[in-house]
């Protein structure tokens, strides 16, 4: 980690070396979905991670409070509700508000960087609230995966900004 002062604020970078497949930092989440944490931007309600599905997959009817930036690392998915399909090297923008449902490629899965400010917002078919993710339940669940695993609990106070 390097730091660097700028006018009295301690600015630090840090650099995650390399995410594998086998890194035990995979978080599951549920059915073939889990998520490989990368920062927890707790001051601004933001987190940054790798999801990864496997083929047929899918993660559950949701919206987004905030936009959501999304890179396509390897394979494919698309939103139920749209007629385009998110390949290996695609860049995805997601207003607030909009009600999708994420489905990954039958053959190929996927793994995709995305960066999430606000909640995610489960909701069932009609329309109502189920659940929600926020930086702070993100946070919740590695720090639980890091226990279950018996992995050291600062690993996670790294990713946090």
């Amino acid at each position: 980690m390097t730091a660097r002062t700028y006018a009295s604020v301690n600015v630090m970078s840090e650099i995650v070396e390399h995410v594998s497949d086998d890194d035990p930092l995979w978080v599951p989440l549920h059915g073939g979905v889990s998520f490989r944490p990368l920062m927890f931007d707790c001051s601004k309600g933001a987190w940054s991670n790798v999801l990864k599905v496997k083929p047929g997959g899918s993660l559950a009817c949701h919206y987004h409070t905030s936009p959501v930036h999304a890179f396509v690392l390897d394979g494919a998915w698309r939103y139920l509700e749209h007629d385009w399909v998110a390949e290996t090297g695609s860049f995805i923008y997601e207003p607030p508000g909009e009600l999708h449902t994420l489905v990954a490629d039958e053959m190929r899965g996927m793994k995709t960087f995305f960066v999430t400010t606000g909640s995610l917002v489960y909701t069932d078919s009609a329309g109502r609230q189920t659940g929600f993710e926020d930086v702070f339940t993100r946070l919740a669940l590695f720090r639980d995966h890091l226990a279950a695993q018996g992995l050291d609990q600062t690993i996670a106070d790294q990713l946090i900004r």
